[in-house]
């Protein structure tokens, strides 16, 4: 099909199938960063995979997923969005089918880093598809609650379809399940999409985004290593190395006529405050739902299928409720919305750091678990309408890479940071002292929600009065 320019919004057939297959793909994605953790045993065991590198069929695909979706943003703007979706689909859905054959550890590993660069490709075009596609308005607002909802509800799903799969069929199959929805959703991309891209196609900062690049991998590296502990050393090294290499993005950056990383982008509407919301979103409800998870394992001794059932509640409310919330975000802002949803999340998280050694799933897990759901459905989307509203079609792509690295990079510090304080907060081997642990994590969780929530003051107040384009 033939490029149009960014100002070009066009989709051929309906917007509702656009926005079904853009969703749809980033649901797929989202599930993939979740869904191998209850299979890791099962696979260790089938390839003979030594414990300490064990964490890397994780680590390979959120570690290349992370660290290039601004770089693959940026490029999806300057050189056709539906083209680096369609290239990134097709990674993707091969390197799942590589992975689901895997016989050896290397080919494993090489499979899941091959699905995270597909993924880092696919989830920043598909979000600047989205927002071109969908004029800035009620219309574009609604679509945003979609995504939102298939943002936060997939990435608790998978802890139930890789509990599911893995128990009934075999760890195999939640890679190659991705092979057929991939290979449909490129069938229709390649008819339903049309070409999108930046109008004045300035030139590719290479040297920013290897710079980047670099500083997102070491810092990725180091929390994973900070969060697993034991490695102190390395993660020491390696935040040095992401230090070092953002002093060099910001050396480059100030020298270049087309800079990566537009600080003039930051200065527009609400994109710097939705992107620290996110971040902080994501990084206190993920060690949440992290705590949550050793809780009913460890000290309640539910097993991985029945923790993942567990979440189903809750992935079925944030479904319902985050699309509702676009919409709502047109009526009031999402100001209102955002400050309710943070409400909401520090509530919940307080009620989960009360809970006892002895407590029980639908007395003392459930009810916090709900709150967090109805928390997330109400802030995702309208995060998102701040962080993209005002932004020129031609620089969508970037703010979307943005986005999701804010979301990604938020829940490995999350993880990370609180994890270090619940630990250092265990002083024993029961499970009261593991209980005491979480309850230090997630009353941090709550403070940090509740303290961030005024960000919310510095929001436009757009959407009150949007119409759609």
């Amino acid at each position: 099909m033939g490029g149009v320019t960014a100002g070009d919004t066009r989709v051929t057939g309906s917007s509702r199938l656009t926005l079904i297959l853009l969703c749809a793909a980033q649901f797929m994605l989202v599930v993939d960063v979740v869904v191998v953790n209850v299979a890791l045993p099962t696979i260790r065991a089938d390839l003979a995979i030594p414990d300490g590198r064990l964490p890397l069929v994780a680590v390979g695909y959120t570690l290349t997923f992370g660290s290039l979706l601004i770089v693959f943003g940026r490029i999806g703007d300057l050189f056709g969005r539906r083209r680096l979706f369609l290239i990134g689909l097709g990674a993707f859905t091969l390197a799942s089918l590589a992975a689901g054959l895997a016989q050896t550890e290397w080919q494993i590993l090489a499979a899941r880093a091959g699905q995270g660069v597909g993924a880092a490709m696919v989830s920043p075009t598909a979000l600047a598809l989205l927002t071109t596609a969908f004029g800035e308005g009620d219309r574009r607002n609604r679509a945003l609650g979609y995504w939102g909802a298939v943002g936060s509800g997939g990435a608790i799903a998978g802890q139930l379809l890789g509990g599911v799969v893995t128990d009934l069929f075999d760890w195999r199959w939640i890679f190659l399940i991705n092979v057929p929805i991939g290979v449909v959703a490129l069938a229709v991309a390649r008819r339903r999409l049309h070409e999108s891209r930046a109008e004045d196609r300035p030139v590719l900062d290479v040297r920013g985004a290897v710079a980047l690049t670099v500083a997102l991998a070491a810092a990725t590296l180091s929390l994973t290593h900070y969060a697993e502990g034991g490695h102190a050393v390395q993660a020491t090294w390696l935040l040095g190395v992401a230090i070092a290499a953002f002093g060099v993005l910001v050396a480059v950056e100030r020298s270049h006529r087309a800079p990566l990383v537009d600080r003039r982008l930051f200065r527009v509407g609400g994109v710097a405050r939705a992107n620290a919301l996110l971040a902080i979103d994501a990084g206190t409800l993920g060690a949440s739902l992290f705590f949550t998870t050793l809780y009913m394992q460890v000290v309640l001794g539910h097993s991985p299928l029945a923790v993942g059932a567990a979440f189903a509640p809750i992935t079925f409310l944030i479904l319902l409720i985050s699309p509702r919330a676009g919409a709502l975000t047109t009526r009031h802002g999402p100001r209102p919305l955002i400050a309710t949803g943070f409400a909401l999340l520090a509530a919940g998280m307080l009620l989960l750091a009360r809970v006892p050694t002895d407590g029980t799933y639908w007395r003392d897990v459930l009810p916090p678990l709900l709150l967090l759901a109805v928390g997330s459905g109400l802030s995702y989307a309208p995060i998102f309408v701040a962080g993209t509203g005002g932004v020129p079609d031609r620089d969508q792509g970037l703010a979307s890479g943005f986005l999701n690295s804010a979301q990604e990079l938020g829940a490995a510090v999350g993880v990370a940071v609180l994890g270090a304080i619940a630990t250092a907060a265990t002083s024993g081997d029961g499970v009261a002292a593991l209980t005491t642990g979480y309850r230090a994590g997630l009353l941090t969780a709550a403070a940090v929600t509740a303290v961030s929530s005024s960000l919310v003051i510095g929001l436009p107040r757009q959407g009150a009065n949007a119409d759609d384009h």
